[in-house]
């Protein structure tokens, strides 16, 4: 029975969480103790390995900047080198220029002097050309006036040879003579053509004139007819005018008269019957003053009236036309 027991394993409990809780700080504190040396040293290796790096870089810097700084003083020896080229090329450019200037204003003043000579010999030339056509035609017109005065001379003694001897002709007149007959008869033929044409003109011309004049004559003929048309009607118009004018003023003279003849039958009784019944006048006075008093506005009446007519008929009245 003892054996038994001694041989039988041990009973495996089961951990609590508090208690695996604190195994596993433990785990890890004893993780982190083993890793802090590891890490520490890693980190070493690295900040060696960037030193070496940053060394490495700042040698390269160092070459690289001494090759630009030898490159930049070799470029600026030959910046200097071409300023001074390009000055020596500018001074070199600037005295040929001013050169160039000097010779061309050489160059002009000998130009405008020779150009000032030939001036002076063109203006001696025409004053010659000038004289010498003065001279041509001075003995043009001598050797003309000569040889129409050897020409007069010769057609006078011809002249008076054909006069002395009309059958004998001088020979050398006989083209002369032709060509005069022959001229003469030129003359008389373009004469005559000249004549006919102007005949036939004239000819055209009048019948021309005579179909105007008989165009014109009708159209005289009837505007004659018109003119005595339109006489003819204005006569009736005026006729029938003078009629209505003579039956209005009729018929207005009637009403005048008749209105005077109101006023003045009409209220003589009453001023005579006022004068003499309510304001107690003599006879003759109630009698004859009414009387002067209708004429009175007789006349006033008649002065208004024409005064009214006048100036309804001095008013424009619109036309027919003009209402429409």
């Amino acid at each position: 029975m003892t054996r038994s027991s001694e041989e039988r394993p041990p009973e495996q409990r089961t951990p609590t969480p508090d208690e695996s809780q604190h195994s596993a700080n433990q785990h890890e504190a004893a993780s982190a103790s083993m890793l802090k040396p590891w890490s520490a040293s890693q980190n070493r290796e690295i900040n060696l390995a960037q030193t070496r790096n940053l060394q490495r870089q700042l040698v390269l810097l160092r070459e690289e900047n001494k090759r630009l700084r030898s490159e930049l003083a070799e470029q600026r020896a030959e910046l200097e080198r071409l300023v001074a080229a390009y000055n020596a090329q500018q001074t070199s450019f600037d005295e040929e220029l001013a050169a160039l200037k000097e010779g061309h204003q050489q160059q002009i003043e000998q130009y405008q002097a020779h150009l000032r000579d030939m001036l002076a010999e063109n203006r001696q030339l025409q004053a010659e050309k000038q004289r010498l056509q003065d001279q041509y035609k001075d003995l043009q017109r001598n050797f003309q006036q000569a040889v129409e005065e050897e020409a007069h001379k010769m057609i006078a003694e011809a002249a008076n040879t054909i006069i002395m001897r009309p059958e004998h002709v001088p020979s050398l007149f006989q083209d002369v003579k032709k060509t005069i007959e022959l001229k003469v008869r030129q003359e008389e033929d373009e004469q005559a053509a000249a004549a006919l044409y102007l005949i036939r003109d004239a000819q055209r011309r009048a019948r021309q004139l005579e179909e105007e004049l008989a165009h014109e004559r009708q159209q005289i003929a009837s505007e004659r007819q018109q003119l005595l048309q339109m006489q003819q009607s204005i006569r009736e118009q005026a006729e029938l005018r003078y009629k209505t004018l003579v039956s209005h003023l009729g018929g207005r003279w009637s009403l005048a008269v008749t209105l005077s003849v109101l006023l003045l039958i009409v209220p003589l009784p009453v001023l005579q019957s006022l004068f003499y019944f309510v304001l107690h006048f003599p006879m003759a006075v109630s009698l004859y003053v009414p009387i002067l008093i209708c004429l009175v506005l007789i006349t006033i009446f008649s002065r208004l009236r024409v005064a009214m007519a006048t100036y309804y008929s001095s008013t424009p009245r619109k036309s027919s036309a003009t209402k429409t």
